[in-house]
């Protein structure tokens, strides 16, 4: 009978382990997903930031005597301009040259994006992938943008003061895509002028932050909630 009890405990103390194994493992587990899942917050995150200074590098009007001689070197090779071409062309083609320049020495940040995107999507869902879509969407405006106001040295001369209007309008719009501080034409919030492509990156920066940053701070005192202390 002791034997059959000790054989009984035997089997008992199996299962009770392998139990406890398979508790410890998902809880293993469970951990290590959320490491996944806290290292990728801070990587989508990080990006985002770097993005959005790259951005405002991109639109940045100055430009150093080193980039202007680069830039008008590069037109030059193409074929875009030469000594007979008038100044106020060569300005315009130097600013749409330079923006071009600017995104293609962000290639690798843009890459990054896009290897990032997918698994973004898998892990913290649509809400995220989209943020960071309208980020990438800000650089398609960008080039778009400067092909459109290179093609401003072909459109011919105003022949009325609504003509002139309009061309200036579209002149202003270009470039406040293209540089930092909006659109004079598109109206003031807040005494500044409408920059809709610096609203569309921060934008998407606030959503980001407000998804990821609870997940970043979990860790931290940042993310520690204080329970009330109850009355005795």
């Amino acid at each position: 009978m002791l034997s059959g009890w000790a054989t009984l405990f035997g089997a008992g103390a199996v299962v009770y382990a392998a139990h406890k194994g398979s508790d410890t493992f998902k809880q293993w587990r469970r951990q290590k997903n959320e490491e996944r899942r806290i290292e990728l917050a801070e990587q989508v995150l990080t990006l985002a930031y770097k993005l959005r200074r790259a951005i405002e590098g991109i639109r940045s009007p100055a430009m150093w005597a080193e980039e202007i001689n680069a830039t008008h070197e590069e037109l030059r090779k193409n074929g875009l301009i030469n000594d007979q071409t008038p100044e106020g062309h060569k300005s315009i083609l130097a600013t749409a040259q330079a923006t071009l320049s600017r995104s293609n020495a962000n290639k690798p940040l843009w890459d990054a994006l896009f290897d990032t995107m997918p698994t973004a999507k898998a892990v913290f869902g649509n809400e995220v992938e989209n943020a960071l879509n309208a980020i990438w969407s800000q650089r398609g405006k960008l080039i778009a943008s400067a092909q459109s106001y290179a093609r401003l040295i072909h459109q011919p001369a105003p022949r009325s003061e609504k003509e002139q209007e309009a061309q200036m309008k579209r002149h202003g719009k270009l470039e406040g895509v293209l540089w930092t501080g909006g659109d004079i034409w598109a109206g003031e919030e807040d005494g500044k002028p409408v920059d809709e492509l610096a609203d569309a990156v921060n934008g998407a920066i606030e959503t980001l932050e407000a998804m990821l940053l609870p997940i970043i701070r979990s860790d931290t005192p940042f993310g520690t909630k204080t329970e009330p202390t109850k009355a005795s």
